[in-house]
């Protein structure tokens, strides 16, 4: 039976999903912007940029601060207004210094909303979170992961216009309190740190589930819709329930124990943990004393100072020693979310319910939107052939599909392979789902836009960045082997496949070395710097190869012509292609000023390279290479 009171506090958990939505879009294009253009393209250091992602965290607390002066639901509309008005800017504008401002002041108004909107009542923020986590990740899925921040044309910004309205609309018809007040809330709200990172790092991540689940990227989104309903249902039903919670608890831990391991038991896990985080995160969120936000904002604001805490505590090590590895810190992650579980669970006394009844509505129809992109789903046309009887293949280190000036164009990527007409292209640094890089399953969306029917990724860091094959031809006895650190923090790998080409089989690899050891030894002696680190991992290299023909092997080598890890891999058979049929110094990095040669397609002796060239693009901060294959 509806009260009089579900209606308002739907209408309070619309408001809640549509600041989420909006508020998890600036974040990801914020943390995208950080990494590729103040990092690669500034040429920021990674301790510099430490202060820089935590500025608009911190920010965020001056929102609700405000409040004191204006009173929140002043402030509430002042938060609102600058989350639209810079998610709009971020959709508009192109700049990629003026996206990184939209996204941070996007993110800060975010963050500062959060107390705001639980001002508004327990289910504005249960819900809210909830229903925003299920209407986002459906957005995403209808075009396969790929946000609309990211998108260009008129269907997108009508898409963020519309968002934008509703919220504004929302606003207006809730019920903000008018006057601020002292309440006191419970230490637990923190968790919402590390219950949204993991959320957006495993549980909602189509790339990911795709990867580590053996399923079709599709499959992988449609089942996370579906959990979603399930899990506004349960928190709906059953959000009292002690014993829920802690299976729901344990379920998440099982999720991040299994979270690069078998099929099986990662699908097990996460069947149940995507729709026990709602139970986990219902817990987290106590029943305020009074309609204030005080003690709501010290402890939300810390809950996403903590998010970008443990972010830059998973992906830090890449770059930075600090004693533990990605697949620790994430598992720290899930151990501590359990902590604030746990305490919120032992602690809380009765609450009342967090998300009304009529959001059942709003959760099925969230998960109509991805329904929609997925029965709509299908490749491009086939790739085209060379059309002269050989093999073209390509090398591509693709950068995350950001350019040289920092911004995100992945169709300026597919543009490039496809201008080209290669049969088979190997890929590097490519992502599936990295939070780093949008959460955008790029594989899926090259393949999609390209037509290319078969596909081989291989995570090498965690499952959702590393290397790719794309064929027009049918691949089997993929080969997947990590490369050994060798003193180094980034993991690199080897990836290969067998290729049913119309002329006969052919083994194709897709390669990544190292690109730095020790900086200081490296700008003064590049080579000496990275023999040792390439000397162990092209030893792997030949070893999986094992002298078999005919093969190819592509690839961001990171070493130039002369080195000795070059002529290493020469003297075993080997040949360049670039040898043979390519016309001048053939530079690939850097693409904004081009002065070495660190990209190669190799080939066994038994095929040889009627012509050679390099694509001059800004789409990457590499230049393609493709060759001509022909067997002799």
């Amino acid at each position: 039976m509806f009260t009089t009171q579900e209606p308002r506090r739907t209408l309070n958990a619309v408001l809640g999903a549509l600041v989420f939505v909006l508020g998890a879009q600036s974040i990801r294009f914020l943390f995208g912007s950080i990494t590729w253009y103040l990092r690669d393209t500034v040429g920021i250091g990674t301790l510099d940029l430490i202060p820089i992602a935590v500025a608009p965290f911190i920010l965020g607390a001056l929102i609700p601060l405000a409040g004191r002066w204006l009173g929140p639901k002043r402030a509430t509309w002042l938060g609102l207004w600058l989350l639209v008005i810079a998610r709009i800017v971020n959709q508009v504008l192109t700049d990629p210094s003026i996206d990184l401002w939209s996204s941070a002041v996007g993110t800060a108004a975010f963050v500062g909303l959060l107390p705001l909107v639980f001002s508004m009542g327990r289910s504005a923020l249960v819900g809210g979170v909830l229903l925003g986590l299920a209407v986002d990740s459906a957005i995403r899925g209808m075009s396969l992961s790929l946000d609309l921040a990211y998108q260009t044309g008129l269907a997108p910004l009508v898409g963020v216009l519309g968002l934008s309205l509703a919220s504004l609309y929302a606003l207006r018809a809730a019920n903000p309190p008018e006057r601020q007040g002292a309440t006191r809330t419970g230490w637990t709200l923190v968790g919402i740190g590390p219950f949204l990172f993991f959320e957006l790092l495993i549980l909602q991540n189509q790339g990911w589930t795709s990867e580590v689940g053996g399923m079709a990227a599709a499959q992988a989104q449609l089942r996370i819709a579906l959990l979603n309903v399930l899990a506004l249902i349960l928190v709906s039903r059953f959000e009292k329930s002690r014993a829920l919670v802690g299976l729901a608890l344990a379920a998440m831990l099982g999720a991040a124990v299994a979270a690069e391991s078998g099929a099986l038991i990662f699908n097990l896990f996460t069947v149940l943990a995507v729709p026990g985080a709602g139970l986990v995160w219902s817990s987290l969120v106590p029943d305020p004393e009074s309609r204030g936000t005080a003690g709501s904002t010290v402890w939300l604001v810390a809950g996403m100072l903590l998010f970008v805490v443990v972010s830059l505590a998973y992906y830090v090590p890449m770059d930075i020693d600090l004693g533990f590895s990605q697949s620790q810190a994430r598992l720290g992650v899930a151990v501590l979310l359990a902590v604030f579980g746990l305490s919120a669970v032992l602690r809380r006394p009765a609450l009342r319910t967090g998300v009304a009844s009529e959001a059942w509505a709003f959760a099925a129809l969230a998960a109509v939107l991805p329904l929609l992109g997925l029965v709509t789903f299908s490749t491009s046309a086939p790739a085209e052939e060379s059309g002269d009887g050989s093999l073209r293949v390509m090398a591509f280190n693709i950068h995350s599909s950001f350019g040289t000036d920092g911004t995100f164009d992945i169709d300026a990527i597919a543009r490039v392979i496809e201008d080209a007409r290669v049969d088979i292209v190997g890929l590097q640094e490519v992502p599936r789902g990295r939070l780093l890089s949008g959460v955008s399953d790029q594989v899926t969306l090259l393949q999609q836009r390209l037509g290319f029917e078969h596909v081989a990724f291989f995570g090498t860091t965690d499952p959702t960045w590393g290397n790719a094959i794309l064929s027009r031809y049918p691949l089997s006895e993929v080969e997947k082997e990590k490369l050994p650190l060798a003193g180094t923090l980034l993991r690199r790998g080897y990836l290969a496949a067998t290729v049913d080409t119309p002329t006969g089989d052919i083994l194709f690899v897709s390669i990544h070395l190292q690109h730095v050891n020790d900086p200081a030894v490296h700008d003064d002696d590049p080579e000496a710097d990275l023999y040792p680190v390439h000397n162990a991992q092209i030893g792997v290299i030949l070893d999986e190869w094992g002298g078999r023909e005919p093969a190819v092997m592509v690839g961001d080598f990171n070493a130039r012509p002369g080195w000795r890890q070059v002529k290493e891999l020469l003297a075993e058979g080997w040949v360049d292609s670039w040898d043979e049929a390519g016309v001048g110094q053939g530079f690939t990095s850097n693409a904004a000023d081009p002065k070495h040669r660190i990209d190669y397609i190799f080939h066994t002796p038994d095929l040889v390279a009627s012509d050679a060239g390099v694509i001059i693009s800004q789409a990457s901060d590499h230049f393609a290479v493709v060759a001509d294959l022909e067997f002799r």
